[in-house]
């Protein structure tokens, strides 16, 4: 007999239920690595040295373990007090490792971000101070080449005038052109 489609039951487990795909390939998967780890522990236990690491290591916790629930049950309050204690010591180091951590992080922030922007503003007046010096340069340029234009004789109020302000520009950045100035080339 055929059932019908019953939806899932919010968590409930029906025996009539059918699995889905998903819970199928879920279960296989947790008997895979099961296997595997039974598998791989039975390989492992085949070497002696291994053996031996094992038997040791489980014979230590047992020891370890046995020691601890023997003073549990000759002291318990002591027990307690002294995890208590430690987890005590443990959190006070661990308050001060914070406050530590959160001084520095302050400290490092104001300052940094303080040369930062001091950084900021001193790359500022540097640029300013650069514009300034290229006009000044050009200025230079252009009376350069009115004193040469004057040495050239040149008149001064009808071609070196304008030339100079016409061509400005040209003179600074251009070194192929002859320059007025006995003895140099280009401005």
């Amino acid at each position: 007999m055929v059932q019908p489609y019953q939806g899932r039951n919010n968590g409930t487990n029906n025996a009539n239920q059918i699995p889905t795909v998903k819970e199928k390939r879920s279960g296989k998967l947790v008997k895979g690595i099961i296997f595997g780890a039974v598998v791989g522990g039975a390989v492992a236990m085949m070497d002696k040295s291994t053996r031996k690491k094992v038997t040791s290591s489980t014979s230590s916790m047992k020891d370890s373990t046995m020691g601890m629930v023997s003073k549990v049950k000759e002291n318990p309050t002591g027990v307690m007090n002294d995890w208590q204690e430690r987890i005590k010591s443990a959190s006070s180091v661990l308050k001060d490792a914070i406050n530590d951590a959160q001084k520095l992080y302050e400290k490092v922030n104001g300052d940094v971000i303080e040369q930062v922007n001091q950084v900021k503003d001193d790359s500022s007046e540097i640029i300013a101070t650069t514009k300034d010096a290229a006009e000044d340069l050009k200025d230079i340029g252009s009376k350069v080449k009115e004193a040469g234009g004057e040495v050239a004789g040149d008149s001064p109020q009808t071609s070196s005038t304008s030339t100079a302000t016409s061509s400005t520009h040209e003179t600074i950045h251009s070194t192929n052109k002859p320059s007025g100035v006995p003895g140099q080339t280009g401005s």
